[in-house]
């Protein structure tokens, strides 16, 4: 029996290969900016760090996976074609942002960062946590468009992983006031995001039925 074609890949899906391609741009970019202290021990930001070093690697480690699973969690094709697969690699998300955000808490509150972004990274960790729980919650529930929208909330806080760290590439320093902002506006966009996609995907969907009927 001869295979069944695939079809083409949609306007949406170019899209979404689009941005995910950007976010993997960003990352190398922010990991060779940002991360080469590891590679490097005379690197200043090695001795900045040494007291955290074990915990930064491994929230950092658990970041990435969070990052990696959250990415195919997105995936339309996985979803429907692999429900097996898509549910292994949400408890793998949620495991991973379990076990990192309050790890990331604990360092946002230490030494290692400014004094004046301590209560944004209890927020930051503390809503990235509690998404990635209730979006588990709702699929337990099979509330599933609850779900989708709390695990697009949680994945919006685990690219802040990478989004924060994306001016370092451009510059080499900025004020605490700066990164205090730009913390503060990245979690917005984590919490509106949802709707905001849901909205433009009703919009879309009403224009379709509206250029049929006409």
């Amino acid at each position: 029996m001869a295979s069944r074609a695939r079809p083409p890949a949609s306007a949406n899906d170019w899209l979404k290969i689009s941005f995910f391609a950007l976010i993997a741009l960003c990352f190398l970019a922010v990991l060779w900016v940002d991360d080469r202290f590891w590679f490097d021990p005379s690197d200043p930001h090695a001795r900045r760090v040494l007291a955290f070093r074990s915990l930064l690697m491994f929230h950092g480690l658990m970041g990435l996976t969070a990052l990696t699973a959250g990415t195919a969690q997105m995936s339309s094709r996985i979803r429907t074609r692999k429900p097996a697969l898509h549910h292994a690699l949400g408890k793998v998300y949620i495991l991973a942002v379990c076990l990192s955000a309050p790890v990331a808490i604990y360092i946002g509150v230490g030494a290692l960062e400014p004094a004046s972004i301590h209560v944004e990274q209890v927020f930051q960790g503390g809503l990235w946590l509690i998404c990635a729980l209730v979006a588990w919650t709702c699929a337990r529930l099979r509330l599933m468009q609850q779900h989708r929208d709390w695990m697009i909330r949680s994945y919006g806080f685990t690219l802040v992983f990478v989004l924060s760290r994306v001016p370092d590439i451009f510059v080499s320093h900025y004020s605490d006031q700066f990164l205090s902002d730009m913390l503060w506006s990245l979690i917005v966009c984590a919490l509106i995001a949802p709707e905001a996609i849901a909205t433009a995907s009703a919009i879309r969907r009403a224009s379709a039925r509206k250029q049929r009927t006409a």
